[in-house]
């Protein structure tokens, strides 16, 4: 992942967070995601206190694991595709528990 890629990854999130159905989907969850990219790269994601950070390198035991492309996550992000479309297409491949992935569908 670019460094751009993860400025736009840390933006939209901010921009998710304003949103009252993101808010709702992450209220008292805790949770951590760890993405892995065809690339090489890997980064992860922490739910924690009713915020969403992105940090660089792996993660222990992520309660989500998520592998794509940049290409795919670029998109992801920027709304110019959907996270079902890109499952479809098997762009995006998740797993974790299906509680997780419901909830997930809701954060963006």
């Amino acid at each position: 992942m670019t460094q751009n890629l993860l400025e736009l990854i840390r933006e939209r999130i901010v921009i998710g967070l304003e949103r009252e159905k993101t808010k709702n989907a992450i209220e008292g969850w805790e949770r951590t995601a760890q993405l892995s990219l065809k690339e090489g790269s890997e980064y992860h994601f922490i739910v924690k206190d009713n915020t969403i950070t992105v940090h660089e390198g792996p993660i222990d035991n992520p309660d989500i694991r998520i592998q794509s492309d940049e290409e795919t996550v670029r998109k992801l992000f920027l709304e110019e595709m959907s996270a079902v479309s890109a499952l479809f297409k098997r762009k995006l491949k998740v797993k974790g528990s299906t509680s997780d992935l419901m909830k997930i569908k809701n954060i963006f």
